[in-house]
């Protein structure tokens, strides 16, 4: 099974692409991009699994070497990607809390504006 090995680092390096992908959508907050693309990531990650269960042979170092170089660019851009998704939690968190408080106010407002006068004692004719 020789030719797993290329098979199974040009893998790798499709889910690194596949991932740079997604750190450039979320950089550029194109989220529906990024949520279209990891469905993707997942897919090819699944597939890996399953090469890395049918490779008999061990790998060669160098192969080996050049899996770990794309593992770790691997994790660096899940960081970075994780981070501008936490950034973006914040900004929706923000959003929905200044959209509660708006309903508040024009619920509060809306009450008191129904009625003819807000004066205590003031009679109405």
């Amino acid at each position: 099974m020789m030719d797993a090995c290329p098979s199974l680092l040009a893998h790798y390096q499709q889910i690194l692409a596949l991932s740079e992908n997604m750190l450039s959508m979320a950089r550029q907050s194109e989220w529906d991009a990024l949520v279209y693309i990891e469905e993707k990531y997942v897919q090819a990650v699944a597939k890996i699994a399953e090469l890395n269960s049918r490779q008999e042979s061990p790998l060669s170092a160098v192969i080996q070497d050049n899996i770990a170089r794309v593992l770790q660019q691997l994790l660096k851009n899940e960081h970075e990607v994780n981070h501008l998704l936490r950034s973006r939690l914040d900004q929706l968190k923000e959003l929905i809390g200044q959209s509660n408080r708006q309903q508040s106010i024009n619920s509060a407002y809306h009450k008191f504006s129904d009625r003819a006068s807000m004066l205590p004692g003031e009679i109405k004719k």
